[in-house]
């Protein structure tokens, strides 16, 4: 069971949570947001125009009663004016992080699992991820059936495993959803919401490849009745956990994964270790030999040994931890250049393996290495803060409320 490739979809410590599981090792962490007057990332409302600040090319809409977005002048359009009181269609682009508003779009989009319907695009596209030939050529004839559609179409990689007439049905079904919510939406009062946000856990699964997983298992029934009904994709891997002696979440040491993800010490199976410090501007991670170099006489080999593995961890600490943003690494200097671009090359690979953008920069003249991480969903210390664990006592209990 360990050796696996799954996702997990459980309640941990009350909060609807999804992991991505791989080798008894946990990748990804998406937790279901707790405020419900949040507005969710993908849903699609009638908005106020409430201000408009030309010094930060900014406006802010309003698609709840009191509940502001961020509208950049860039996701608004040249030719749509904007007056303050104007009702227009929005979709929550990227979710609220503290103090900062939700990021709006009036170029709404609808993912499904083969497909993308967009404003934001013209024409017909299909996944890079996708490269041979044959599969190309297939998915091309596709084209020629939405050359006069109204939006933007990209096929998404999962579209190279299905036939040609499933992927043209749900073409068809999403460009007719996004017409209609653009024409009729216009006449709804404001803060209506047009379409909400297919289950998070969907979307995730939306974006898995056949390879990527062996194993959808729940021991939540309306998420797993959810699943039967509205995914479309895998659902041979699909199973629900029913032993009520024995949680899913004691069957694969959730809780006790989550608490060490959430130390700011990580160690190496080498002996080395990864210390993650998060601040207001940026995150740095830096990587120490530890108990690693003790009675090694040929150092640099150690070095390059603990690189290639903090290589690895890295990539995987920032996806699990959902760290976003500028992110430094200090590993350890090598004097050998060759042997530097292994164990960079080796970092390069795992933070493809990314669902989220994340890009390798540079390495700055001190030798640090810039990584930069697009934000999506809020990271594992907001969504599990310490002391939310059940038995886990809080800073805040110990020290008061100014922690």
């Amino acid at each position: 069971m360990n050796g696996r490739r799954q996702v997990v979809i459980t309640k941990i410590w009350g909060k609807k949570t999804l992991l991505y599981i791989k080798n008894d090792k946990i990748y990804d962490v998406i937790a279901e947001p707790e405020d419900a007057d949040t507005p969710v990332p993908g849903n699609i409302y009638v908005g106020k125009i409430k201000n408009i600040v030309a010094n930060i090319n900014a406006a802010f809409i309003e698609v709840r009663a009191g509940v502001l977005c961020y509208l950049p002048f860039s996701e608004n359009g040249k030719e749509q004016r904007m007056r303050p009181g104007d009702e227009i269609i929005v979709q929550i682009k990227k979710a609220a992080v503290k103090t900062k508003q939700a990021v709006a779009t009036r170029f709404p989009e609808i993912a499904g699992n083969y497909c993308i319907v967009s404003m934001a695009t013209d024409g017909f596209g299909i996944s890079k991820k996708i490269t041979d030939s044959r599969v190309l050529e297939r998915l091309s004839e596709i084209k020629k059936m939405f050359e006069a559609a109204p939006y933007g179409i990209v096929l998404r990689t999962a579209a190279q495993y299905a036939e040609p007439e499933i992927v043209e049905k749900e073409c068809e079904k999403l460009l007719a959803e996004l017409q209609e919510i653009m024409e009729h939406g216009k006449y709804l009062s404001r803060f209506s919401l047009l379409r909400e946000e297919t289950p998070f856990y969907i979307q995730y699964l939306y974006g898995c490849q056949e390879e990527d997983l062996d194993r959808i298992i729940t021991d939540d029934t309306s998420v797993y009745h959810t699943l039967q009904h509205e995914y479309n994709g895998q659902k041979e891997k699909l199973c629900l956990y029913e032993d009520d002696t024995f949680s899913l979440d004691k069957l694969l040491g959730i809780t006790s994964k989550l608490k060490k993800a959430l130390e700011k010490r990580v160690w190496l199976k080498s002996g080395g270790n990864l210390v993650i410090e998060p601040t207001e501007a940026l995150t740095v991670i830096d990587v120490n030999t530890g108990k690693a170099i003790e009675g090694k006489r040929q150092m640099e080999t150690t070095f390059f040994r603990i690189n290639c593995e903090a290589a690895k961890e890295v990539a995987r600490q920032i996806r699990m931890r959902g760290i976003s943003g500028i992110i430094l690494v200090d590993f350890i200097d090598l004097k050998d250049k060759k042997k530097q671009g292994e164990f960079l090359g080796i970092l390069r690979s795992e933070l493809q393996k990314d669902r989220i953008k994340t890009v390798f920069v540079d390495i700055t003249k001190l030798g640090l290495v810039e990584i930069t991480r697009m934000k999506k969903y809020p990271p594992l210390r907001e969504s599990f803060p310490r002391g939310s664990f059940p038995g886990e006592i809080s800073p805040t209990e110990i020290f008061g409320e100014n922690t």
